[in-house]
Parts: structure tokens; sequence; C-alpha cells
């Protein structure tokens, strides 16, 4: 009788290799498609990210267009169509890089980029063929070309291949271009963690980049760039030998191609200058002339224990791409314009820093005021590499190192001095790596890494700082404030009751509310007369004890600013976003000077849409204007300005002045001239 299969046998025979495909259709939640409403937003998010990475690299402009509608084959079913103005995908490589996962140009370039893995785009046509059974459409013209390759996709998970079950050429308008449009099951719902929100927080990171979304219900949103200037292109360096692990060490000189190991570790290594060199071997007590993949045990273990010990040059910066002080000051307004913040921090953009062999830097913005609430706990911005993080949030690092920080020491109230304080505060905090440490291929949050969460709350103690002092001298201004409409109120009433009892005439109490107050202040009223024009007229006046050149901003509807004209006339302005600007005559103590606003007749001008700013004078020292927000970044001619304060500074006391304020922006407009000088 034959022997049957042993058990043994029989659980082999049942074996078999698993597709990555196969794999991560049954384990869909690992790349953020657990839910109809999450599924929606990761597809969009990995074809928008794919769409700006292409035009950088291209040095394009990005302009990207997202439409989300609603199919009539389901209650539950949405097409969204992503197309760009990149440089467009080579016929023969469309349906990989659509159809095949764990397909890419980035996983093995050390450089920072959105997409990193392979995995995004053709995770979507994962899910979009096993939610709905369509093929994805893929619309692709490179410039070289008349024509667009019009490509039908499936993705075969059993093998991870695509398949292409229509090929066509087609006209499109666009030079070049990719377009992507796919139908899934899915939920859509305006909500923090939206498509919509998913955009907004992109155009905040990615400034150059013009931004357009259409939603289900035809509601159109068009989020326009605020820079022309694209990043610059991150570029591949080697690693940095500062937390590299062993098994990465020991397969880095194994794939060397340097017959010594003096050879190898300047050529594969990052950071490794001919003195470090010396030092490194002498440490490991080793030639030099040892063969780099015959290395290997203690030898190994010690070379790359010198390597971390031994002091080395930083990581270069060429692989990162951070967004810059500038234009996350320039994101922030263009995107929350609409909530007026009172206050922009200047932004921290951190020297790099190495974390397991690969440079990282983070960078943090904090806006606070205008319509922000009050009574909410902040609301916290995360980004990675210029893409938003909108899930996950309570176990990310960013959310750890933000709760770690005692906001209560700067103004914010935080109950326990531990996790997110409440107050009108939006904060921005944005990492930037050639390798993020996500906790899951869905990249919604960042693992909390020692290094990486040192390097946060370093940033956010610097704003957290500015915070402070900005809440300090808003105290001050509104106890200022409250002692000069006093003071104004109850002089007059003194001056004219002494002036009845001595029989002599009311005298000028300009002087002495100067001495008392040390303020420059702006009133503004409307026209008299019988019938008057619309308008108003600025007063600004010098209640300080010295002289002073000041610049006078105001921002309007656009529309308001073009039916009107100004007495004098503005010395610059931005018609596009309302703003008009003008350098005052020198005021001498007690003096003042006035703009006119007068608006086209039947044009209705109303105080409240006019926001004033004043710049030169300190901030505490201030009233019924606000400081010059730091990211309006106006340039004006102001030798005549700088020529007039630094003669201020040379005259005056070097500490104070006679009302005790310190000249900090007289000093160092002196400073700066004698530097050019």
């Amino acid at each position: 009788m034959p022997r049957g299969p042993t058990l043994a046998e029989q659980l082999a025979a049942k074996q078999r290799q698993i597709s990555v495909a196969e794999f991560f259709e049954r384990n869909r939640q690992i790349l953020g498609f657990d839910n109809p409403q999450r599924a929606l937003l990761t597809t969009v998010k990995e074809a928008v990210d794919n769409s700006l990475d292409a035009a950088e690299e291209a040095r394009v402009l990005p302009e990207v267009d997202v439409e989300i509608a609603r199919e009539e084959s389901g209650p539950d079913r949405f097409r969204v169509i992503v197309s760009d103005n990149g440089p467009g995908i080579l016929k023969r490589e469309i349906p990989n890089v659509f159809g095949r996962l764990l397909y890419g140009s980035r996983f093995h370039a050390n450089r920072q980029s959105r997409g990193q893995q392979g995995i995004g785009i053709s995770a979507a046509v994962l899910y979009s063929g096993l939610t709905t059974a369509r093929p994805v459409r893929v619309t692709s013209k490179v410039a070289e070309e008349e024509a667009a390759h019009v490509l039908d996709l499936v993705l075969d998970t059993q093998k991870n291949l695509p398949r292409t079950v229509r090929d066509e050429l087609e006209l499109w308008d666009r030079p070049h271009g990719t377009r992507i449009e796919l139908v899934l099951k899915a939920k859509y719902l305006r909500s923090r963690q939206s498509p919509l929100e998913y955009l907004r927080g992109t155009a905040i990171v990615n400034p150059h980049a013009r931004l357009t979304f259409r939603e289900p219900d035809g509601t159109r949103t068009t989020f326009e760039r605020a820079s022309t200037e694209t990043p610059p292109v991150s570029k591949e360096v080697l690693p940095h030998p500062y937390g590299l692990e062993l098994g990465e060490f020991a397969t880095i000189l194994k794939q060397s191609a340097e017959r010594t190991l003096r050879e190898a570790l300047p050529k594969r290594l990052a950071g490794v200058t001919p003195r470090a060199l010396r030092e490194v071997l002498e440490r490991a007590k080793l030639t030099g002339a040892e063969a780099p993949g015959d290395l290997h045990g203690p030898p190994l273990e010690g070379l790359l224990a010198a390597l971390h010990e031994v002091s080395m040059l930083p990581p270069s910066t060429d692989a990162l791409s951070p967004i810059g002080a500038v234009l996350i000051k320039r994101g922030l307004r263009n995107v929350l314009g609409e909530l007026r913040p009172e206050f922009y921090a200047p932004p921290v953009s951190r020297a790099p820093k190495v974390r397991a062999g690969a440079p990282f830097l983070v960078e943090v913005g904090l806006v606070y005021g205008g319509a922000l609430p009050a009574d909410q706990p902040i609301q916290l911005l995360r980004f990675a590499n210029r893409v938003p993080l909108l899930f996950q949030q309570g176990a990310c690092a960013i959310t750890t190192a933000v709760g770690a920080v005692d906001w209560r020491r700067y103004g914010l109230d935080q109950r326990g001095g531990a996790g997110l304080p409440v107050g009108p505060c939006i904060l921005l905090v944005h990492v930037a790596s050639t390798r993020l440490p996500y906790t899951s291929e869905s990249k919604e949050a960042l693992a909390e890494d020692p290094e990486l969460l040192k390097e946060l709350q370093l940033a956010l103690q610097v704003v957290a700082r500015s915070l402070k002092g900005h809440i300090s001298r808003k105290t001050r201004r509104a106890y200022a404030s409250e002692k000069f409409t006093i003071i104004r109120r109850i002089l007059p009433q003194i001056a004219e009751k002494a002036s009845g009892l001595v029989g002599e005439s009311v005298p000028d109490l300009t002087p002495v509310i100067t001495e008392i107050m040390n303020v420059v202040t702006l009133e503004t009223a409307g026209p008299e007369g019988p019938n008057p024009a619309p308008g108003l007229t600025a007063t600004v006046t010098n209640y300080t004890a010295r002289p002073r050149v000041l610049e006078l901003f105001v921002e309007m509807p656009p529309e308001l600013l073009r039916a009107s004209s100004f007495e004098p006339a503005p010395d610059g302005s931005e018609a596009g976003l309302g703003r008009a600007w003008w350098t005052l005559p020198k005021l001498a103590p007690n003096g003042h000077a006035e703009v006119r606003l007068r608006a086209a007749a039947g044009t209705e001008v109303d105080g409240n849409d006019l926001d004033w700013y004043v710049a030169g004078v300190d901030e505490a020292h201030l009233l019924g204007a606000e400081p010059l927000p730091g990211d309006w970044d106006v340039r004006l001619p102001r030798q005549l300005v700088e020529a007039a304060e630094a003669a201020e500074v040379a005259a005056a006391a070097p500490d104070a002045d006679e009302g005790g304020e310190v000249d900090y922006d007289g000093a160092e407009k002196a400073a700066e001239l004698e530097e050019d000088d």
C-alpha cells in the first residue's frame, strides 16, 4: 500500500510565493486605504505629490488641477482626476509607474523627495481596481511629441504586473503633462482630513505651485502661487557615517568598487576629509590597505565606532530642499490671509543634522491672533518633505515634541504643562530629510527618534520665545492705550479748571502728554462738511521726545484701492493685494502728518475694512495701528530714512532716548550703514 503524504508534505504543498501587490491587496490599511474617506484623500495625495515632484525636477512652476465627481453607478463611488503640467512620462514607462508596486526612480536616490517608496500612485490604482473593477486611465504627453498617449491599465495582483486594456493617441491642448483618472469606492466629507485641507496645506509649504480643486458639488477653489521661484532641486549625496548601523555600513563597503579602505571611505561616505580619514584609521588600528569587502567582525565594528567618534564635516544641504523662512511667511500669508493673524513669528530653519546616516532639518512657523479661536487647542500643521500629514496626529513625533514644550511660559494655556496648548495660534512644523522615519507605509506620522525630537524641541522653543515677546508687547500696548485714553480725558479738565482759577488761558497740553506717554499714535476720522465725499483722514502724531522718520502702510480691499486717490500720493503700492505705503516727513516731538483718502462717488468706505501699520517705532510704543507684518516683504528706497535715523542715533545717547525707549531700529540701521561703508 503506497504511503500517503505526511503532514509536513501537505503543508509544504500549500506554500507559495506571495506577490507584493497581493500582500497589499489584503492589507490595504497599511497604505492608508482603511476606510472610504481616507482612501479618497490618499488617492488625491499620492497623485498630487507625484505631480509636484515631476514639475520641480523639470524646473517648471507646477500647475495641478484636481477634480472629484460623483459616479452615477453608485452613491459611494467617485471619479478622481488629477492633471499637471509636468514633463510627462514616456509611453514605455507608463504601465510600470502606475500599475506596478515597488517600482520607482527615487527609492535608491539619497535625496529629498515626496515619493520614495514606489508604492503611492500604484497603490491607488490597486484600490481602484479592487473596489470598482474599473481600469485607470492615464494620459501623458512629453514635449517632443505632438499627441498624447492614452492608456487604460489594470494591476495584476498575483504577478504585480500591469496589463494594458487600451492604448490610443489623442490630441491634448497641453504642451506636456500627465493626467490620471480613477474610479473608486470613497466618501467625501469637508473636514480637517479632507482633500481640500490637504491642498490648503500643500499650498502653504509649496507657495510656488498653483493648485485648483473642484469638489463634487461644483465648488471651485484656487490656491494661487505666492512665489515664482522654483525650489532648488535636491541632489543625491553620499550617506553620512554618523548614525549608520553596522549592517548598512557592511553593505556599503561590500558594494564599493575601490580596492583599499583608504580609497573607499572618502568616496562612499560623506564628510570624510583626509584629516578625519587618518584619525579614523588610527583609532580603528587599521592601515587603510585592507580590501573593503573583506572587513567583518571586530575590525568592522571598530571602524564604524571610530567613524562615529571622529569629528566629521556636517552633512551637505544639497540633498535637502527646505522651504526657507521667507517662503514659509509667504505661504502662510497667502493661504491664511482671511484669518488676518496679528502676529507672524520669524520662521525658524535649523541647520541640518544627521539621523541614521541621513541628513535632516526642521523648520517651524507660527501665527497668532486675528480670527483664530482663543478657546480651542492650537492648530498644528504637520509636514514631511513638503507633504501635509493629516492623520495619526497623536502618534507623530511632531505632536510629541509640541506637547513636551511648556507653553505656559510663553503665554498660552496648557493644562498640566503637557499636550497641545490652547490659544489663537497656528503652528507649522516641517521636517525635511532624505530618509524620513515614517511609522508606516501610509506616511502619515513620524516615529519618535531621539535626534529628531531634540531638533524639534529646539526649533519650537525659538518661535515660542518670539510669541512670548509679542504677547508681552501687546499687554504693554493695551496698558499704554488705556493710560493714554484716561490722560487725554482728565488732563484737559484739570487744565481748564486750573486756568479758570488763576485767570489764564488753557495751555497747550501736547508737550505734557508727550512727556508722560512716549508713544506714536494713529487716528482716523471721516470727512467733514455738509456733503462730504467718501473717504477718511489718517493722522500720525509723534508723542515721543525725539524726532522720528516713520513709514505708514495701509491695506484695504483691492477694488477700494483702485477707486481711491490719496494726498499725498503713495511712495509705492501693490494693487493686486490692496496695499499702499508712504515715508512720512520727519516728525518733530508733538508733530503730526496726515494722509487723506478720497474715494470715487458712490463708493462706500468702511474704516473697518482698512488696516493701518506703522514702521519706525517699537511695537510697545505704537497706538492705533499695528507694526508692519514681517510677511509683507516690502522693499522701499530708504536712503533718506536710513540717513535720518543714523543721524539721530549719532546725536542721541547710546543707550536710550529721553523717554527711556531704546532705539533698536535706528541703531541697527546705523550699524548696517557702517558695514556697507
